[in-house]
């Protein structure tokens, strides 16, 4: 299973975004890093494309990312929510990554839609 379908399979839409599950055996884990898993930042943005696109009811195309800061390590057995917010930026989003109480990462992502 490649990263993007176990995205579809594991998305859960909340008001502000979604909500993935994220079992060990994700494939954005493998090889990152072995024996002590953590969700690489590609793979947070991937994640956050596929919700700025599920929420407008097609496929979004990441054009740049704006800005981003990464802050805590996601990892295996976590569950984040993805919030997404217009940015002030045409054709931009701001996404928010929270596990429980805490921001992992923000970043602001330029897309076609």
């Amino acid at each position: 299973m490649t990263t993007t379908e176990a995205i579809k399979n594991l998305y859960t839409p909340t008001e502000g975004g979604a909500r993935f599950k994220l079992p060990a055996d994700f494939p954005a884990f493998a090889g990152h890093f072995p024996g002590e898993p953590v969700l690489p930042a590609v793979a947070q943005i991937q994640m956050a494309v596929f919700v700025i696109g599920a929420r407008a009811g097609r496929a979004a195309k990441l054009k740049e990312i704006k800005k981003a800061k990464f802050s805590a390590p996601v990892r295996a057995g976590e569950e984040i929510e993805i919030i997404i917010a217009p940015s002030r930026h045409e054709n931009c989003f701001d996404a928010t990554v929270k596990s429980g109480e805490k921001t992992t990462s923000s970043f602001t992502l330029a897309v076609d839609l």
